[in-house]
């Protein structure tokens, strides 16, 4: 499902998953009729314009994560931008990709989320570091992440669902500027965590 206000964007999307594996299963044009549209249809992923006339498209992940909607979403942005990957993955989405990029750069971030992988495209620079405190919870998880380990390990000493661990664990990386686990351990130890 694509949820872009720009037709000509919507156009090209369309136009890009002819003859893939992809189709476009609806379309809307802001907010209040993306949530319209998935509480009507079922789609298997979401392509989420970042900058809608109502709402950032994070925020429109969020509430759909929220409101218990599991759906994999990518945030498609005109241009890149500082921090939009890590506030992408703290909303709740897999993954984000540039307008200006090429149908190959589309169909490979989508697949690689359909695939239950994360596809944050590297030319949205970072976040500068330390921007976003961890919560006491975050803490608890990256000093758990120091020791080595599992997300299952993690879920069953907090005693929170793998979900929440997660969750937990991708919010803390965004908020880190990392995205692996010996990189939130390193950042841990210079921000004095662990």
């Amino acid at each position: 499902m694509v949820v872009e206000d720009d037709a000509i964007v919507r156009s090209w999307v369309r136009s890009a998953l002819k003859g893939s594996e992809f189709s476009v299963g609806g379309e809307a044009p802001s907010t209040a009729a993306a949530l319209e549209l998935v509480a009507r249809r079922r789609g298997d992923l979401l392509l989420i314009d970042h900058r809608l006339p109502d709402l950032l498209g994070t925020e429109l992940v969020r509430q759909l994560r929220q409101s218990g909607n599991r759906t994999p979403a990518v945030i498609i942005a005109a241009r890149a931008e500082q921090g939009l990957n890590e506030s992408a993955r703290e909303a709740g989405a897999q993954g984000s990709v540039l307008k200006r990029g090429s149908v190959e750069e589309l169909l490979g971030a989508l697949r690689r989320v359909a695939g239950g992988e994360e596809a944050f495209d590297p030319r949205h620079p970072r976040r500068p570091p330390r921007r976003a405190a961890l919560s006491p919870r975050e803490r608890e998880v990256v000093r758990l992440l120091a020791t080595g380990a599992t997300n299952r390990e993690i879920s069953e000493q907090l005693g929170v669902g793998a979900e929440t661990v997660k969750t937990l664990v991708s919010r803390s990386y965004a908020k880190l500027g990392v995205s692996r686990r010996a990189e939130a351990v390193a950042a841990a130890h210079e921000l004095g965590v662990v």
